[in-house]
């Protein structure tokens, strides 16, 4: 795509004091990501109006990696070029930033997301499926027959289970240096408190320590996935007591049609989706890669 080609617009930084604005164009992750630094964000802007906005982030372990977590368009302006414009002016500021140390673009979506696989290919990006990352989906309906619900699971000995709305700041924390201590950490103190409050259980040992916890989180529109998972020491049955608390919780709070996403990174993980939700269906991530170096 040449400039002469480029839509006229402006383009603004969103940072931690303009992103909840922004929040009807980004997901709820990069809300929270940028409004914790741990991310940036840029707003397209045609005729006054944001009609297209972007969140990325350098990764912490390598930072010649860029992760774009959001890009999104409103639908009454697709296929116009902008979320072609927002991308190239977004990696053109990072590379600006990073004194051209950017090598790569990264990026995860589900298979079928509108518009998302054809605009980073026309970006240069390479599609390839991600084995490893499965999103396993059912209806919340289907949580009601399952072996996770249906099966004893009694709270370990000495043990409470507590939601995440009853637990005092001072047990979120110890919570959060729990999951950094074992690089689980996939969100923060502030990320939970926007979490589902009733749906999320902690497992608390007779000392007040967590031993396990299932967060779930809004996924936009008619949907649900758990967002955070953990158990210390790999307790299985402090694994079960805080899913099974979940998911009655989802069953008895969400309308039966509310899509639970469910994803993994590990095959000891996916074995447990499979045996105690077995009628949850895999579906492989795509993943888009960009080599900058090779452009």
């Amino acid at each position: 795509m040449t400039n002469e080609q480029l839509p006229e617009v402006e383009l603004y930084s969103i940072g931690p004091n303009e992103a909840d604005h922004a929040a009807p164009l980004l997901t709820a992750e990069a809300v929270e990501a940028i409004k914790s630094g741990e991310a940036f964000g840029m707003a397209l802007v045609e005729e006054g109006e944001v009609r297209a906005a972007a969140c990325a982030r350098l990764l912490p372990e390598n930072e010649e990696v860029l992760e774009l977590i959001s890009l999104y368009v409103a639908p009454a302006f697709r296929r116009r070029a902008l979320g072609g414009t927002l991308l190239m002016e977004l990696l053109e500021e990072t590379m600006n930033a990073t004194d051209g140390g950017l090598h790569w673009v990264v990026s995860s979506f589900m298979p079928g997301t509108e518009g998302v696989e054809p605009l980073l290919a026309n970006a240069g990006f390479r599609m390839e499926q991600d084995k490893q990352a499965v999103s396993w989906r059912l209806p919340v309906a289907d949580l009601a027959d399952s072996p996770l619900l249906n099966r004893p699971a009694p709270v370990p000995a000495g043990c409470t289970l507590r939601t995440l709305e009853e637990l005092p700041d001072y047990c979120l924390r110890q919570l959060v240096q729990e999951l950094k201590k074992n690089g689980v950490d996939d969100l923060t103190a502030p990320e939970m408190r926007q979490a589902l409050q009733t749906s999320s259980y902690i497992l608390l040992d007779a000392k007040g320590q967590p031993k396990a916890c299932a967060i779930f989180s809004g996924a936009g529109e008619g949907g649900v996935y758990l967002s955070q998972f953990f158990t210390a020491g790999g307790n299985a049955a402090a694994a079960i007591a805080v899913l099974q608390a979940g998911g009655k919780a989802l069953l008895s709070q969400l309308p039966g049609e509310t899509v639970l996403e469910i994803p993994t990174l590990a095959d000891s993980s996916a074995r447990l989706v499979r045996k105690l939700i077995p009628s949850s269906q895999a579906v492989c991530l795509t993943r888009a890669v960009l080599d900058l170096a090779g452009i």
